[in-house]
């Protein structure tokens, strides 16, 4: 068969099937703008807590207006008992809670370091962070007043005794993330891995379609061109959903990037070679095309992690991240955070675009093998059915 010919005919089915095109273009413009709206504040703000004050003086009450006035945390209610207070966090009505201990004032005044205690929600990690920053942040703000205060009782000037209070003046500049929130780290990590399994899951339902059209296919057209024909067609596809991935949707959201449009494409040609060749690999292995669709959702959380940007790849098994590094969204990721993210030069993700070459020849090489071996199996059937006929 022409190879021209069969694109057509590929981009027919494509345009065909409606399960394809709801997934490549609703799901994809779905998630562009479902997934993003939990971080457009960049940073959770004014998380409820509940406060035990059992020391009722003057300077615990300071400190629980000191809470209170921070914009991470709200004080919602004070409560006479930690079971009161850990009902309510039972209950989602707080999401953290403070606990003054009794004689706090006094033995701050006599120079004692009195422990406050926290408590928070840990199955929602931004909330559990934000409300122990939130808490962390103000008793220390609280403790550098006692001190300065202290010094200036025993004669020392305000001025001097208030860059004394500390022996280390810390001035923290964010060195690649501006915003210093999970936008723009979280979001372009993720449109990746988004764009990975809705590709994986687009040429699956299109790779293993029904018997009658696979089976003349499979007689009428060589391995080698269902390969090359899948792999441009899929990858022409994704490069224009990519491009409104990287360029409309996160100027859309204000993140910042640094890579210029040729860095991007060059990356972005071997990563969607390599997982339309993966997904071809998948397709010819499950016996259902509606399989695609549930490996590519039971998959996604497990990219996720091991992608390195949600869980540090130090923290990861050596045996997972072997297992990891077939897969094409890794390299990818981290290619993609360094050069758009933290503005690295292309020779510095030499590393990630030879492993995603690699990939792309690995998989599209065993997707042709695959492809003659299913040829093989099935030329017997369709004579069979031939001279049934």
């Amino acid at each position: 068969m022409n190879t021209c010919l069969l694109l057509r005919i590929e981009l027919r089915r494509v345009l065909s099937n409606r399960a394809l095109i709801l997934t490549v273009f609703g799901g994809l413009l779905l998630y562009a703008f479902l997934y993003p709206q939990p971080y457009l504040n960049q940073t959770p703000l004014q998380q409820p807590i509940a406060v035990i004050n059992a020391d009722g003086s003057q300077l615990s009450r300071q400190l629980i207006r000191m809470v209170d006035a921070s914009p991470l945390l709200k004080v919602t209610s004070q409560v006479a008992s930690i079971e009161e207070a850990q009902q309510q966090l039972v209950e989602r009505e707080v999401g953290g809670l403070l606990v003054i201990p009794e004689h706090f004032y006094r033995d701050v005044l006599m120079g004692r370091s009195p422990t406050l205690s926290y408590a928070g929600d840990a199955s929602y990690f931004l909330v559990y962070g934000t409300i122990v920053q939130g808490l962390a942040s103000t008793s220390g703000t609280l403790a550098a007043q006692v001190k300065v205060a202290k010094m200036v009782a025993d004669g020392i000037p305000l001025a001097l005794a208030s860059t004394l209070h500390s022996p280390i003046q810390l001035n923290a500049n964010a060195a690649f993330n501006a915003h210093q929130g999970y936008l723009d780290y979280v979001i372009p990590a993720v449109f990746i891995v988004i764009l990975h399994q809705t590709l994986l899951i687009a040429v699956g339902l299109h790779a293993a379609p029904a018997f009658t059209s696979q089976s003349t296919l499979l007689r009428r057209a060589s391995p080698w061109q269902l390969v090359l024909v899948r792999s441009l067609l899929f990858s022409l596809i994704y490069s224009l959903m990519s491009s409104f991935y990287f360029g409309v949707v996160l100027n859309f959201y204000g993140v910042h990037h640094w890579a210029n449009i040729a860095h991007i494409c060059q990356l972005l040609l071997p990563f969607l070679i390599a997982t339309a060749g993966l997904a071809q690999c998948i397709a010819v292995i499950l016996p259902k095309r509606d399989y695609a669709t549930i490996v590519g959702l039971m998959t996604s959380l497990p990219t996720v992690f091991v992608c390195g940007f949600i869980w540090p790849l130090s923290s990861i098994p050596s045996a997972i991240n072997i297992i990891a590094d077939l897969v094409p969204a890794k390299p990818m990721v981290l290619a993609m955070l360094k050069l758009n993210q933290m503005g690295a030069s292309f020779s510095e993700i030499q590393g990630h675009f030879a492993h995603l070459w690699i990939l792309a020849i690995t998989f599209s090489s065993l997707a042709l093998a695959l492809l003659h071996m299913q040829k093989a199996k099935a030329t017997p059937s369709l004579n069979k059915v031939e001279k049934l006929l």
